[in-house]
């Protein structure tokens, strides 16, 4: 079993790779059912959302899943990164 740590590195490392890559399924593919954009999640509870538009013009800005406010704007995916935003899976209640 991956200690908390390794998972939050493996989860980082995921993040980079989908958001550098522009991955087009999980820009496409929300499991909660209301695809907006690539899902994110924070530690602190926040849900937010990435359009496709924004990664594809490497404008890394941060939406909330429930009002589409911008919640954050990051020059780059490691400034997203080291203030805790990951992309999940995992659907949430909304």
């Amino acid at each position: 079993m991956l200690s908390r740590e390794e998972w939050r590195n493996d989860q980082r490392e995921r993040t980079r790779e989908i958001l550098e890559q522009v991955d087009i399924a999980t820009f496409m593919f929300d499991l909660s059912g209301m695809n907006k954009g690539c899902p994110l999640d924070h530690p602190d509870g926040r849900y937010g959302y990435i359009t496709l538009q924004d990664a594809l013009a490497e404008n890394w800005n941060i939406f909330d899943f429930k009002t589409d406010r911008l919640i954050g704007s990051y020059e780059s995916i490691d400034a997203l990164l080291e203030r805790g935003w990951t992309v999940t899976t995992v659907p949430r209640t909304l």
